[in-house]
């Protein structure tokens, strides 16, 4: 196993540059392309263990969870039963800088913890979870490109743009009284509690930054009803 001074995902960065497009993965071809294995085995033998930079671990630990839920898809594919696949994500195990992982192993262990961190020298900006990509369309869109410590925040501000400004995520209507966000917001509410009163405040945050739309504060905060677990396959 190699321990670098900083990532190395250049075979991952190839895959989705080659296999992703608009949010979306093409895993008919990805499953039959060596590319992926090559990826995975990328990730097996770098350690993040000699990583001195917050910003270069957080995208090791995106980068190696999300080339996970890619590869339990192109195990799965074509998946019948998007849902069934949440169980994958919890019990199967991979090998990730010499140490066995699961993707719910890097979220709990390594990615939560620097989003919910109260000291600012070790923690990372709650609105990078917007990089997180479970393969599922309610989730943030996968990247197509792997993320580094130089393209961090503008790849977060992108997500987050996309995410906020799809009718499917978030419904502002105040003149009929209607302020509904995604599940995703409720999944991961710890998260978007860092620094704003509740995941509504968060949201509508990133949806106005130039305060051009009216809040008001008194309305009714909903969840969106439909969560949309569909995988995000480029052929559907």
């Amino acid at each position: 196993v190699k321990k670098p001074d900083k990532p190395d995902f250049s075979k991952y960065d190839l895959l989705l540059k080659t296999f992703a497009k608009d949010g979306r993965v093409d895993y008919k071809n990805l499953k039959a392309s060596p590319l992926l294995q090559a990826a995975m085995d990328e990730m097996a033998s770098n350690s993040p263990e000699n990583f001195k930079k917050t910003d270069d671990i957080i995208c090791y630990w995106l980068n190696a969870h999300n080339l996970i839920a890619i590869k339990v898809v192109c195990d799965e594919y074509p998946v019948i039963a998007p849902l069934k696949l949440k169980r994958e994500f919890i019990v199967r195990l991979f090998v990730v800088g010499g140490k066995a992982q699961s993707a719910e192993t890097i979220w709990t262990d390594f990615i939560h913890p620097k989003l919910v961190e109260k000291r600012k020298d070790k923690a990372v900006q709650a609105d990078t979870i917007f990089l997180l990509c479970r393969a599922n369309l309610g989730y943030p869109e996968i990247t197509d490109h792997a993320v580094t410590a130089e393209t961090l925040r503008n790849d977060v501000a992108s997500n987050v743009e996309k995410f906020v400004h799809n009718p499917a995520n978030l419904v502002y209507e105040p003149d009929e009284h209607i302020f509904a966000i995604s599940r995703f917001f409720q999944i991961y509410r710890d998260v978007f509690g860092q620094g704003f009163e509740d995941p509504w405040a968060f949201a509508i945050y990133y949806y106005d930054k130039s305060d051009k739309v009216p809040y008001e504060p008194r309305l009714v905060k909903t969840f969106i009803p439909n969560f949309n677990w569909s995988i995000n396959d480029i052929s559907h």
